[in-house]
């Protein structure tokens, strides 16, 4: 279920003082979606890809906790879009069937939030088929 026509940022909720940042999930109120599935990726080398891929059903939730990275996304009309993450109370929903790529900053740390449980048979790995889709 798609719950966002196109990719957004929202706002999470947090406290920020002199000593230091809070940001918290309190309760499901503060998704745009059940959460089913959480990871986290680190150690990519500045400059690399990952993501490279499009769900069929799956919408995301993208929050870098620590560093940069940007997110390069297209729809099935070939429109594209570019997000950067470099706050943590940012997160990106990446709704299904979008494109994307996430090119990595220097020791950046991705927490990604998902509607759905792993399913390899929702990934679309191939760009020609992907792009079949339009």
């Amino acid at each position: 279920m798609n719950y966002f026509p196109k990719p957004e940022i929202i706002v999470l909720n947090g406290v920020v003082n002199e000593t230091g940042q809070l940001h918290f999930f309190e309760k499901s109120d503060d998704f745009p979606f059940e959460i089913k599935r959480s990871f986290w990726i680190t150690g990519v080398p500045k400059g690399e890809k990952r993501g490279v891929h499009a769900h069929k059903r799956e919408t995301q939730l993208l929050i870098a906790l620590k560093g940069e990275v940007e997110v390069r996304l297209e729809d099935r009309s070939g429109n594209t879009y570019s997000f950067v993450l470099d706050q943590p109370n940012h997160a990106l929903v990446l709704p299904a069937l979008y494109w994307s790529e996430v090119i990595f900053g220097n020791d950046a740390i991705l927490l990604v939030l998902s509607d759905h449980g792993f399913s390899e048979s929702d990934y679309i790995r191939n760009k020609e088929e992907f792009d079949a889709l339009s």
